[in-house]
């Protein structure tokens, strides 16, 4: 059983400078070989529209900064991390954009994506995960067999006792 470390993201459309990748890179890097030996799975609005996610490509795009999307690129291939959305999940006038996105470590470990209309400006990403909980097996009961008693001789014999007991007892 591999554990799994689920992280969620919200980028600011007004980090130029790209510092909250920056962050986000110091947390990954905090988790160390955990990286490599867990499942790892990053989800998040990372308000960058101008990376073309088929050839990890920043295409200069006015207004979005092409300094947060290189390092979200740079970040993306240090830490060997697989980006999985890959239609828009925001629709702004004419613009098709690919801004919330999931990263896993791992390619086998998203088995189905949806991008569905959401309830706010966003489209919703519905992930189906392949993993399986840990479970604990518990010992199975021993099954009573209530036929091997003998069930006349036992009521037989408590009511002589209960008999023998008031008999002994009213004097």
């Amino acid at each position: 059983m591999i554990p799994i470390v689920i992280c969620t993201f919200y980028r600011a459309p007004h980090d130029p400078q790209g510092t909250q990748i920056e962050e986000l890179d110091l947390s990954l890097s905090k988790l160390g070989n955990k990286i490599n030996t867990h499942n790892v799975i990053i989800t998040g609005d990372f308000n960058l529209p101008n990376i073309n996610w088929e050839n990890q490509h920043v295409t200069p795009n006015s207004g979005y900064s092409t300094v947060a999307a290189n390092k979200l690129l740079s970040l993306v291939e240090e830490h060997g991390l697989i980006q999985h959305v890959n239609e828009p999940t925001r629709k702004q006038g004419n613009a098709n954009n690919i801004l919330d996105l999931v990263f896993t470590n791992r390619p086998g470990l998203i088995k189905k994506l949806n991008v569905v209309d959401g309830i706010a400006d966003h489209n919703t990403v519905i992930v189906d995960v392949n993993i399986s909980p840990k479970r604990k097996h518990y010992p199975k009961r021993k099954k009573i067999i209530r036929n091997k008693a003998d069930h006349l001789n036992i009521q037989k014999s408590l009511n002589d006792f209960i008999h023998e007991y008031y008999s002994l007892n009213k004097t």
